[in-house]
């Protein structure tokens, strides 16, 4: 929270609550729907939830004092007004969806802030998950419709027609979620006669040892991709896709792009590891 010497502008709703000046920051500091609070006495303070107040002014009095919910990036409040030059983020997701308040000063007057609000919302069968401070994706497997087992270049087409790239862990967390996602596919999405699906991800290999580029700028290439004990695959050059996991193990591997199929009946390629753009709602 950041207290600053301001007033209400634009509302739409508000709530009045008996309480304390200082136990009302708190009080919005813990409540996720709360964005901003003004002190309207010692013992009083409006209440602005998420989405509720568009705009706030300069103090006309040095008792009209504020307080908001930004992210600071140091571990200490600023010396100089943390709104300037803005814009100023304040993030939470919240059953899965991403709020973001954005605190931005006016353009044509130097009195005001704007407050605009967005949610963020994932396609059905995706999940989401923040990449840095204001960045967010949806992470989800999509199948090959026809043939079910296809190549890598299948499986980048199949993202971008979904408006997404493939795409790779960020962090342990996704990959876990990568995990928890393919495990069961291979009980409802494996056709006959397969032992194993596998999925592309996003990572093609280089003439450069161990160098792959990469479709997604957003998961810092393989820097959380989970090899196996000796390191990566030992390097073959271009025209050499990864994939995850390895049929009988846990960890990141290599195939010939162009491949479909493998040691018939044994292992599918069987769709893509996509990242696909949330759907996001403007209050």
């Amino acid at each position: 929270m950041i207290r600053i010497l301001g007033k209400p502008g634009r509302v739409k709703t508000s709530e009045p609550v008996e309480i304390s000046w200082k136990n009302c920051i708190v009080k919005c500091r813990d409540d996720i729907n709360c964005s901003v609070v003004y002190k309207l006495s010692d013992v009083q303070c409006q209440y602005f939830s998420f989405g509720s107040i568009t705009t706030i002014q300069k103090a006309d009095f040095e008792t009209d004092e504020m307080a908001l919910k930004v992210l600071i990036p140091q571990d200490q409040c600023p010396n100089s007004n943390p709104l300037i030059p803005g814009p100023t983020y304040y993030t939470q997701i919240i059953n899965g969806q991403f709020y973001k308040t954005t605190v931005l000063p006016d353009s044509l007057s130097t009195r005001i802030y704007n407050l605009t609000y967005s949610v963020a919302t994932c396609p059905n069968n995706t999940k989401l998950f923040q990449r840095g401070e204001t960045t967010v994706v949806c992470i989800g497997l999509y199948f090959f419709e026809e043939p079910l087992c296809n190549n890598q270049a299948e499986a980048s087409a199949l993202c971008k027609a979904q408006s997404g790239t493939l795409t790779g862990p960020a962090n342990a967390d996704e990959y876990e979620y990568i995990q928890d996602i393919s495990n069961p596919s291979n009980y409802t999405s494996k056709p006959t006669p397969y032992k194993y699906l596998t999925y592309w991800i996003d990572g093609v290999g280089t003439n450069t040892a161990y160098v792959y580029t990469f479709e997604d700028p957003t998961h810092n290439g393989s820097t959380n991709y989970k090899w196996p004990l000796r390191g990566p695959p030992t390097p073959k050059g271009t025209g050499y896709c990864l994939y995850n996991p390895s049929p009988a193990l846990s960890f990141i591997t290599d195939d010939p792009c162009h491949i479909t199929d493998c040691c018939s009946p044994t292992m599918c390629w069987r769709g893509a590891l996509c990242q696909v753009p949330p759907i996001i709602e403007m209050y």
